[in-house]
């Protein structure tokens, strides 16, 4: 479970959920999607889990998405044990991958990164919802909302 999982399909949309939230998991995940999948639109909807981790791993996470088209960033997911740390964001996640020419945006929530796939959607896409926290949650929505969208 939570291991590139199927969890959905709708209008040709094939969804899926990892549990991914070291950048090699999210290279390793991705390039295997790739893969599976040449020529297919890859949207990832990624949470990462703890500042510490986002702002260690920075650099690391900068490059991990490089077999994404579309990259959606969520809120950090915190740990009861640290507080936030204002050094480090999604946003600035975000920008930095969007430097290496990706795709890349902050995400409040289901509706925003759905917006993004908009117009642009098309049949035949692969939405992963990746992250350690509570990201895999979300992707219930991610469906709907196509769905709804798709009528």
């Amino acid at each position: 479970k939570r291991r590139c999982e199927k969890v959905g399909e709708a209008n040709g949309v094939l969804f899926y959920d990892d549990y991914a939230h070291h950048p090699a998991e999210i290279r390793a995940t991705l390039k295997a999607f790739r893969e599976k999948f040449p020529g297919k639109r890859i949207c990832v909807l990624f949470q990462p889990h703890t500042f510490s981790r986002t702002k260690a791993f920075l650099n690391e996470f900068i490059n991990s998405f490089n077999d994404a088209d579309i990259v959606g960033i969520a809120d950090i997911f915190s740990s009861s044990r640290e507080t936030k740390d204002e050094s480090i964001s999604v946003e600035m996640l975000a920008n930095e991958i969007k430097k290496q020419g990706k795709d890349a945006l902050y995400v409040k929530n289901t509706g925003d990164f759905v917006a993004k796939l908009g117009p642009n959607k098309v049949k035949n896409d692969i939405i992963i919802t990746m992250g350690a926290g509570d990201i895999y949650t979300w992707h219930k929505k991610v469906i709907e909302a196509l769905i709804s969208k798709g009528k």
